[in-house]
């Protein structure tokens, strides 16, 4: 009787914990110190296989979809750059401390928004090529990317996995059609959104540059928010031509909150951001001008 007591009062934690899979994340390390004893190709290649690829999770089972040759690749990283390797896998307590707390802002999140879709989480080790993105309803975080970042601190990964998880719970646009005031509020909903479930601010390049020039950005902001020339304001990677990378992402944090604050009904304006119809180009301007945002 005592050892159903135990597994009933264990089981909504067991639960909890399936939001956030960190199991990629340790089946890499069990590969690479195998594949570290042998010198045999031929034999470390079978080892990426069986240890990493064979025992994927649906994330990472999600991430190689149409991809070629990554045992191949993962390979060729790790005997390529063993130092950069070996200072990641020194922050396997950062990485274990934030599985809980990004565990609890999920629960978090679920509270303040209801209407949650189910979604799960996942710790992976990538290509070093994309620190952040979505399939679907799973959440794929590649640490080897985000991690690489030194400012990057436990916190700020819990507020990129929430960031990340918000993505799943919104409408998906044609992103072949997506315009720049689309793409950034859809980007700056789930920066806004981390914030507020976290209260951890979003402390990058972005939003410090936009914080301190916010009426020069919003004016050359407004020049091309119509267009598509997202690659100005979204996913803009180091552009030396822009005053700051990703500048949109401030201002569709900047649009959000705007639309929070001015709501009296604060529950009502969390699921109205959540649920913004991006294929609905009406709808995106129509959030715009409710939020009353005009540059600060």
């Amino acid at each position: 009787m005592k050892k159903l007591i135990v597994l009933f009062l264990l089981t909504p934690a067991l639960c909890r914990a399936q939001q956030v899979s960190q199991t990629d994340w340790e089946h890499f390390w069990q590969m690479r110190d195998s594949v570290r004893v042998t010198r045999n190709t031929a034999r470390q290649r079978e080892l990426v296989n069986r240890l990493y690829i064979g025992r994927a999770s649906e994330g990472l089972i999600a991430f190689m979809r149409n991809k070629d040759g990554l045992d191949l690749q993962w390979l060729a990283l790790l005997k390529s750059d063993p130092s950069f390797w070996d200072n990641l896998h020194l922050k396997k307590t950062l990485i274990d401390t934030a599985v809980r707390q990004l565990e609890s802002q999920i629960a978090r999140f679920r509270k303040m928004y209801p209407d949650f879709k189910p979604a799960r989480s996942f710790l992976i080790v990538g290509i070093r090529q994309q620190g952040g993105t979505i399939r679907g309803n799973l959440s794929l975080i590649g640490v080897e990317v985000v991690l690489n970042n030194q400012a990057v601190t436990g916190d700020e990964l819990v507020r990129m996995g929430i960031h990340e998880y918000m993505h799943t719970q919104q409408k998906r646009p044609d992103f072949q059609q997506i315009n720049v005031l689309t793409s950034a509020i859809r980007e700056g909903a789930c920066d806004f959104v981390a914030s507020l479930v976290t209260n951890i601010p979003a402390k990058t390049p972005y939003m410090n540059h936009g914080t301190a020039h916010e009426k020069e950005v919003w004016q050359s902001f407004q020049k091309e928010m119509y267009t598509r020339n997202n690659d100005n304001w979204v996913s803009t990677g180091n552009n030396p031509v822009l005053a700051a990378p990703d500048l949109g992402y401030f201002v569709g944090y900047r649009i959000c909150q705007a639309y929070y604050d001015q709501a009296t009904d604060k529950k009502a304006a969390l699921k109205a951001i959540i649920e913004l119809d991006y294929a609905n180009v009406d709808a995106v301007n129509d959030f715009l001008k409710r939020s009353g945002y005009n540059g600060g």
